[in-house]
């Protein structure tokens, strides 16, 4: 990249990425989210610090891809999106008044907003770096992006939540989270989707402890469940539906739950065949995906974007915006 091509404001960045980035635990979290007024103040005044330092690190991790990576018009659009989150709110002025907060809070909301389609827009540039230059390979860059992406986004998002108090929530933490339901309800989606697709779905059995309780996060939760079951059901399907066409003969899914001193224990396993040697290794890479090649443009940019949501519902997940629907079980590596 040519001096020429760099954000005008690269020293402030510099000088913001080579600070402390301080980080919280999940307990520490739930201790320091409290609705009151002068609790958002003192959040806002930690964020409206920690936040450029975040965005910082991450423009100059972009900045450092090879060329044809940097001008990708996708991961472009991720660039001028954190230059311009960096700048509004390192530019930001002081919090020292709830009007101040408030302005703070506005500009936070409008942020995550824009930051939205980011992991989207990332995994449709890396696919297109990939397809000119397949020998470029970004899996360091994209493990420490998306792990301080979750994590700034949970910042942000659980500043915006903790002023409005919700039944069993802590800001964006269930406290007392039930797996179980959440289990329940993906694998019903996905039974129900797999059933459009292939005509029957496996049946999910549930094994272990049904009571089990944790404090985090739902969507997160979520997320994880519903790309591991997608898997079993999947492979469910392509190994055993030529031998049968009915539910019953189909052998089921297995959901075991296990509480531990502060963790829950998921085990997902299923009479798939597993995974074959050849392509252990680059189904671990990101980017890898079993989405047929010869798909069209339009068809594998509607896989990114419903692997790459935490949101998705039923109807979502089962269509795209043209109101097709889907063809197949599966992800986009990320």
């Amino acid at each position: 990249m040519c001096w020429a091509s760099l954000p005008r404001n690269v020293l402030s960045i510099k000088r913001a990425a080579s600070q402390e980035c301080v980080s919280l635990t999940l307990s520490q979290l739930l201790k320091n989210t409290r609705p009151d007024a002068m609790s958002c103040i003192q959040t806002a005044r930690w964020l409206r610090e920690q936040l450029p330092i975040r965005f910082a690190r991450r423009i100059e991790d972009i900045l450092q891809l090879p060329h044809v990576a940097v001008v990708n018009p996708q991961i472009n659009s991720i660039l001028s999106t954190y230059l311009e989150t960096f700048e509004v709110i390192h530019s930001s002025p002081p919090i020292e008044t709830h009007d101040d907060e408030k302005a703070f809070l506005r500009i936070v909301q409008d942020q995550l907003v824009k930051h939205h389609p980011g992991t989207r827009l990332l995994a449709e540039g890396y696919r297109d770096v990939r397809r000119l230059y397949p020998e470029i390979h970004l899996d360091d860059f994209l493990h420490d992006h998306f792990i301080t992406r979750i994590a700034t986004r949970i910042l942000m998002d659980n500043y915006v939540e903790m002023r409005v108090p919700k039944d069993g929530f802590v800001g964006v933490v269930c406290q007392d989270m039930r797996p179980l339901k959440i289990v329940q309800e993906i694998a019903g989606e996905l039974r129900s989707l797999t059933h459009a697709l292939y005509g029957c779905a496996p049946e999910v059995e549930y094994r272990g402890n049904p009571d089990c309780v944790l404090d985090y996060i739902p969507r997160h939760v979520k997320y994880m469940v519903r790309e591991l079951l997608k898997n079993a059901f999947r492979s469910t399907m392509e190994r055993h539906l030529s031998r049968s066409t009915t539910t019953d003969a189909l052998p089921h899914v297995a959901v075991e739950l296990q509480q531990g001193d502060i963790h829950v224990i998921f085990k997902i396993s299923d009479q798939g065949g597993g995974m074959p040697k050849r392509v252990q290794r680059e189904a671990w890479q990101y980017g890898w995906t079993t989405v047929d090649s010869s798909k069209s443009y339009s068809e594998a940019f509607q896989y990114a974007e419903e692997s790459c949501s935490w949101d998705r519902g039923t109807k979502e997940a089962t269509a795209n915006q043209s109101g097709q629907m889907r063809t197949e079980l599966a992800g986009y590596g990320f």
